[in-house]
């Protein structure tokens, strides 16, 4: 584990230690599962634009147009809005 030191406004920090305390868990544990969660959503945001860029909209038209043109089984079925 690693120490950080950041300055946050008081209005932030202020919030974080309200919503810390609300979920019943230390500041430090509240901060650094809200980072990791952060981080893991920039990591797979990464993740897909990496595998978009390989990507061929040609390639997906291409695989769209082969697909069968039939209605789809009942389960898969969307239900008519209300």
């Amino acid at each position: 584990m690693s120490t950080l030191s950041i300055t946050l406004p008081d209005s932030v920090r202020q919030r974080v230690v309200s919503m810390a305390e609300q979920d019943g868990v230390p500041v430090e544990e509240f901060v650094a599962s809200i980072l990791a969660q952060r981080v893991a959503v920039a990591d797979a945001d990464s993740y897909v634009r990496r595998r978009a860029a390989r990507g061929s909209a040609e390639r997906m038209l291409e695989i769209l147009r082969s697909a069968p043109d039939v209605e789809p089984e009942e389960c898969d079925q969307l239900s008519e809005p209300s």
